[in-house]
């Protein structure tokens, strides 16, 4: 581990590759607040011990400071040998693969940018280099994006306007089925999360976007795929903190409202 503001070759990594992005006043990276987000999720949910880090690192990056992931991850991982590294590596990785077509590529690259720079001063061998995905699309990803994405929004109540994304933006609604949903989340998926933990990433994600609208829908995706009650609280309380921390607050949510709308929902 190393303090990236007085260690010479983080500080200059971050100053040219991390940081550029980062407005004039914007908090500061903060070791203690986000060592503490990360303990006290896997303290409240056991479930999401595994991955808290990459919930983390979502909501960062939603929040426009993508900055920060990559101090967060040379704190996270100060004490792991080199295997556990590369497996948080590839966790965290995996999750700004799949949120990237929600924020956009260039609020994700100082995240990369900053893993990266750790691997460097570190050692290649505390990152993965694992290759998931073949290097083009197929038919097979039509079929599992479609899969996914029906078994992601079954009781949302979102077939409507789907229908007509589909008329009137055939293309992107096209691409987002196959291409987010069939090659990017269906293979994380089979190879580092459970469907209920890529999605709740992705719900992350929304959720300190400040898309209120989408938060409502993929929070009741979220518990209806197998999230519960508390363990979304949870991680709404943790993106709550971290929007806060970022100067863009987000809305209030009724997740016990919304557990029952989609239950009653996937009763029907």
């Amino acid at each position: 581990m190393a303090d990236w503001n007085t260690d010479e070759f983080m500080s200059q990594w971050d100053k040219k590759y991390v940081s550029t992005n980062v407005k004039t006043g914007a908090q500061q990276y903060n070791k203690e607040f986000f060592l503490g987000l990360n303990s006290r999720l896997c303290s409240l949910r056991p479930e999401l011990q595994c991955y808290s880090y990459a919930l983390i690192a979502a909501a960062c990056c939603a929040v426009g400071r993508a900055d920060v992931v990559g101090p967060f991850f040379d704190h996270v991982t100060s004490t792991s040998t080199p295997q556990e590294s590369e497996l948080i590596f590839l966790r965290v990785r995996e999750a700004i693969t799949i949120i990237f077509p929600y924020l956009g590529l260039p609020t994700c690259i100082p995240a990369c940018y900053g893993m990266i720079g750790v691997t460097q001063r570190k050692g290649h061998e505390f990152a993965s280099t694992k290759v998931l995905r073949k290097n083009t699309v197929d038919e097979d990803d039509v079929r599992k994006g479609k899969q996914l994405r029906a078994r992601i929004y079954q009781g949302v109540g979102n077939s409507e306007i789907f229908d007509l994304m589909n008329v009137y933006f055939t293309d992107l609604f096209t691409c987002s089925t196959v291409v987010t949903w069939g090659y990017l989340v269906a293979k994380a998926n089979e190879e580092v999360f459970q469907t209920k933990e890529s999605h709740l990433i992705i719900a992350t994600a929304i959720m300190a976007l400040g898309a209120t609208r989408q938060t409502k829908s993929h929070i009741k995706a979220t518990l209806g795929i197998g999230n519960s009650v508390e363990c979304v609280k949870a991680v709404l309380q943790a993106v709550t903190e971290i929007a806060a921390w970022a100067d863009r607050p987000i809305a209030t949510f009724d997740v016990d409202g919304f557990a029952k709308e989609i239950q009653a929902a996937l009763k029907a």
